[in-house]
């Protein structure tokens, strides 16, 4: 019983594993709107699975809102919102299958989407709640405070954005992480996004959390936005 169950979780884990990278084209922009995918046969020899499993996959994505299948066309890209494509996608590999690399990279991808979404649904609360961590982190005099108010700074980022999946699958990943490394660059930028946040500019309070992850990708240190 035991041989069998083995490849039976590893095949599950290779399918799980080729959603996810599909999933990561469509919502990295590698794959914009409207492109139109490849052909099951093409794209399950790029993936190295069989046609049945490709097809049962881009079900499985199809029903998520991140793509259309047209009969005699093939798959295109069709994003819906951001809320309603992270509602129901399953995106979150078990932790034995992912590096620290891979879960660094996804958090890339997403976090400067969920910081735009903050930013349209942000409420008092959070803002006071940002502005409170924030104004802690400036004033932590041990690298210990300083670490634990910039993470909560993230934290209140991905609940202010209001999709309960986002903020499950953060605080899911952030426990498997380093802690972060925050230099004075950081902790500059970390200020203009709040202000950004405040302010209700969801542009600018993407494009601030976009340089401040592509700073802190693992292994490399911090790189400041103006550097």
């Amino acid at each position: 019983m035991e041989g069998t169950s083995i490849p039976v979780r590893r095949s599950r884990a290779r399918t799980q594993m080729v959603a996810n990278r599909i999933r990561h084209q469509i919502l990295s922009g590698a794959w914009a709107n409207g492109h139109l995918l490849s052909s099951e046969r093409d794209l399950a020899a790029q993936f190295g699975i069989a046609r049945n499993t490709l097809r049962r996959i881009i079900q499985q994505i199809e029903a998520e809102g991140l793509i259309e299948s047209h009969p005699g066309r093939g798959s295109v890209v069709r994003l819906s919102p951001l809320g309603d494509q992270m509602s129901r996608a399953d995106i979150v590999p078990p932790a034995t299958q992912a590096s620290h690399i891979d879960l660094f990279e996804m958090r890339t991808l997403l976090e400067p989407l969920v910081a735009e979404l903050a930013a349209k649904r942000t409420a008092r609360e959070d803002i006071m709640a940002l502005e409170a961590a924030h104004q802690n982190a400036v004033e932590a005099k041990e690298p210990a405070a300083l670490d634990r108010w910039v993470a909560e700074i993230h934290h209140i980022l991905w609940r202010a954005a209001g999709n309960a999946a986002l903020l499950e699958w953060y605080e899911a990943i952030d426990k498997q992480l380093p802690p972060r490394r925050v230099t004075a660059g950081y902790l500059q930028n970390l200020t203009a996004l709040v202000a950004a946040l405040r302010d209700r500019d969801a542009e600018l309070a993407r494009d601030l959390t976009r340089n401040l992850m592509r700073g802190r990708e693992a292994p490399r240190p911090l790189v400041p936005v103006d550097a």
